[in-house]
């Protein structure tokens, strides 16, 4: 099977490498194009010489006016595919598209011309700013929804969202091919993974926030869970893994709400093992973000026996019952927060153990294996 991976966002996120190199362990052989808006990302996430049946195209073709017009950018990338010589029946099988909008046009165009299928994947930037803002291009989308072979969502929350909003004519003709095929962590996390953790003492708890401090991961409401904690008579402490734009006004916040001695900012850390150093010393992991597409690290917590605080309606939410491995949560609403750390704490080595008997499933091969399926179909 030869597969064209179309992914405007490879540089950007190890998960598609991971994606590409389980399947190129499978045998198959990959194309990847990669539309670039600069020459120095050329190289960026690419396997290593041994994974011989993948093949990399990057091409640094964008430029900050494609933003503007779209079909000018579609057809330029298609243009380039074609340019490859690859798209013949003897050459492609497949092609998988990692947004609608960006990939899923270009991939649409191809198919129309070559009759090769293609099955596209909803991305963030696929509904929180190709739809919600380029409504005119809402009509296009519309046809690559219906001519696609398959539509992969990440989450069910994302299945939610997307599928309200679709009219009804184009949700009937497309729910029966869509599919949830989550994102998967890295192998470290499933080789270092922990079993038996400690119920903490009663009345005591160590938080964990890893994130970026912006309003959307919504550090503010976590300080202000850690204040209503300590009011009410808990131990606690907070751990921060992250840096970002509000960095300083999240310091300042710990200061006014007399929470220094309890908080720790560690700044922004790459080591893994470092992270699960500090993950290993915490209880209960928690970011209500207010909008979350996933979110990885929750997994990653998962792996290391942390029950989680997840928003409802967001990310994972949805692949668990409520209390299986943590609680969904109203990010807006600080009592709520306080009510799930309060649950958790109840039933403490039992969401523990379920937590790193769940995080098993999130590995690329079964999520290679899920993707090889409907490639297959």
């Amino acid at each position: 099977m030869n597969i064209l991976h179309i992914c405007s966002y490879y540089i950007g996120n190890q998960l598609y490498k991971n994606l590409v190199k389980e399947l190129s362990n499978k045998g198959i052989k990959q194309h990847v194009f990669i539309p670039l808006k600069t020459e120095s990302l050329v190289g960026k996430n690419q396997l290593p010489s041994e994974y011989d049946t993948v093949n990399y195209y990057y091409k640094n073709i964008l430029k900050k006016y494609d933003k503007f017009f779209y079909f000018n950018k579609i057809n330029k990338q298609a243009k380039e595919i074609e340019n490859l010589s690859l798209l013949n029946r003897n050459n492609i099988d497949f092609i998988h598209a990692h947004t609608v909008f960006s990939d899923g046009g270009t991939a649409y165009k191809l198919s129309e011309k070559y009759g090769i299928n293609f099955i596209v994947t909803f991305r963030n930037t696929d509904i929180n700013h190709f739809y919600k803002y380029a409504i005119h291009l809402r009509p296009y989308m519309y046809r690559i929804l219906l001519n696609a072979s398959a539509v992969i969502f990440i989450s069910y929350a994302y299945k939610k969202q997307v599928f309200s909003l679709l009219p009804n004519r184009i949700l009937s003709q497309i729910e029966n091919k869509c599919y949830v095929i989550p994102n998967g962590i890295d192998s470290f996390w499933h080789e270092n993974k922990t079993v038996n953790k400690k119920k903490p003492k009663s009345r005591e708890v160590s938080l964990l926030f890893i994130g970026q401090l912006n309003k959307n991961k919504n550090l503010a409401n976590v300080l202000k869970t850690c204040a209503q904690l300590k009011e009410q008579g808990y131990n606690v402490k907070l751990d921060v893994i992250g840096s970002g734009a509000l960095e300083n006004y999240y310091k300042n916040l710990t200061k006014e709400i007399n929470l220094e001695k309890i908080v720790e900012f560690h700044g922004f850390i790459e080591d893994k093992h470092l992270i699960k150093t500090i993950m290993d010393k915490c209880n209960i992991f928690i970011m209500p973000s207010l909008r979350e597409t996933f979110g990885l690290v929750y997994i990653e917590a998962m792996s290391r026996g942390i029950p989680i605080i997840y928003s409802r309606g967001q990310g994972i939410d949805g692949f668990f019952e409520e209390g299986e491995v943590g609680y969904s949560v109203d990010p807006l609403d600080v009592s709520t927060i306080v009510d799930a750390i309060d649950n958790i704490m109840d039933n403490y080595s039992q969401i523990a153990d379920t937590c790193q008997r769940n995080s098993i499933k999130f590995n690329w091969t079964n999520i290679c294996n899920s993707y090889f399926l409907i490639y297959n179909k």
